[in-house]
C-alpha cells in the first residue's frame, strides 16, 4: 500500500489558475499541433544540453542618432 504526503503542496490562487489554463489548452490542442510542439520542445532541450545559444530573434536594423528634420520625415 502506497501512502502519499501532500504537506506543503497547496497551490496559490495564481498557480491554480495557471494549472487550469494549461489543462484547458491541452484538451483544446489537436494531436498534430501537440506533436509539433513536443518536437520543438525536444529540439530546444537538446540544444540547451549541448550549450547552444538560442537564435537571436531581435536585431538592430539601423542605429541613427540625432533629430530628423521635417523634410526628411516627409520624404523630401
Amino acid at each position: 500500500m502506497k501512502t502519499f504526503n501532500f504537506v506543503g503542496s497547496h497551490l496559490s490562487t495564481r498557480q491554480r489558475q495557471m494549472l487550469e489554463q494549461q489543462q484547458r489548452v491541452k484538451a483544446f490542442m489537436n494531436p498534430v499541433l501537440n506533436d509539433q510542439v513536443q518536437q520543438v520542445i525536444e529540439v530546444l532541450e537538446a540544444r540547451k544540453e549541448q550549450g547552444v545559444k538560442p537564435e537571436k530573434q531581435w536585431f538592430t536594423v539601423s542605429d541613427t542618432r540625432g533629430t530628423v528634420s521635417i523634410a526628411e520625415w516627409m520624404g523630401f
